[in-house]
């Protein structure tokens, strides 16, 4: 009951927060100038599927993940400056209390985002095209609310590490530039100690394992497969870093992982995996955060 109370109170604070709205703002405004553009142009070629790589590639990639971060890294450490915790104590709450509630308000708040975004994508989708294909829509939604889900983890293990405000923005920020900026181009680096020379269009299935492990690229790659059509990265690295031909990249479905590989997909690059890489980087963030909060010292 207490861990619900803290819940309750948490997020009815969390969810008034005018950052949390005018970030949906900026992508509901986003996508509705996408879709008046698309609704002038010919469609008889395109696929409703389409859409998804377009709010996996604003949402996805870049609003949802900033917007997990920004709410989760302060919702321990904040507590914890201003005092608040001891009071919290002194009402009889635990530490787990603590640590579960900030984590379910959370929680609740960016899966309410994520659900007004897949929301979106499915009334543009129904809006443009006569033939919507809803369970895959429904996978991807639940797919973008595993990835808010995450990085919430990832804030919270980082805001219930951190003893100071400073160390949880550095750590925020820290894990989207690591997984944007750093992990592809170091896993190129490993695979051309390995090998001796770059990944090409083809590459051996443990390189494609070690990118998955990041969950940005694991929600992008099953996206890319649920859309039918590649979604770029943030960041093109696969055009610095690895060495694909110039033609291929005029086609850039060639990159799909599909494509890349020879034979079947082996269990570990399929789509239900990338489920489960998402969920152990809900389970050991947090399991780390909070194994450290029970043992800091808070005075």
């Amino acid at each position: 009951m207490s861990t619900a109370l803290l819940a309750r109170k948490d997020f009815e604070d969390a969810i008034r927060s005018r950052m949390i709205w005018a970030v949906m703002g900026v992508f509901v405004f986003l996508m509705g100038i996408i879709a008046a553009g698309a609704a002038t142009d010919n469609l008889s070629e395109a696929e409703p599927t389409e859409v998804i790589g377009v709010v996996a590639n604003i949402g996805g990639l870049l609003l949802i993940p900033i917007m997990a971060l920004l709410v989760g890294y302060m919702a321990i450490v904040g507590e914890r400056q201003s005092g608040s915790l001891r009071v919290l104590f002194g009402l009889s709450h635990s530490r787990w209390d603590v640590f579960a509630g900030k984590l379910l308000s959370r929680l609740g708040v960016i899966a309410v985002a994520s659900v007004v975004a897949c929301l979106v994508a499915i009334v543009i989708a129904v809006g443009l095209f006569d033939d919507v294909p809803i369970r895959t829509f429904l996978g991807f939604s639940v797919l973008t609310i595993l990835l808010g889900m995450a990085f919430t983890a990832i804030a919270v293990g980082v805001s219930a590490i951190a003893s100071s405000r400073m160390q949880a923005m550095a750590g925020a920020i820290g894990s989207y530039v690591v997984f944007t900026l750093v992990w592809h181009p170091a896993v190129t680096a490993f695979h051309y100690l390995v090998e001796g020379n770059l990944p090409g269009l083809e590459a051996p299935e443990w390189y494609f394992f070690l990118l998955s492990l990041n969950p940005l690229e694991a929600y992008r790659a099953v996206s890319s497969e649920l859309a039918g059509q590649f979604i770029w990265p943030m960041v093109g690295w696969q055009t610095m870093v690895e060495d694909i031909p110039e033609e291929t990249l005029e086609e850039p479905n060639a990159l799909l992982l599909s494509n890349r590989v020879s034979g079947d997909l082996p269990f570990y690059l399929s789509d239900w995996f990338a489920a489960v890489v998402l969920l152990a980087w809900i389970v050991v963030p947090l399991a780390i955060g909070y194994w450290r909060f029970e043992r800091a010292d808070l005075n």
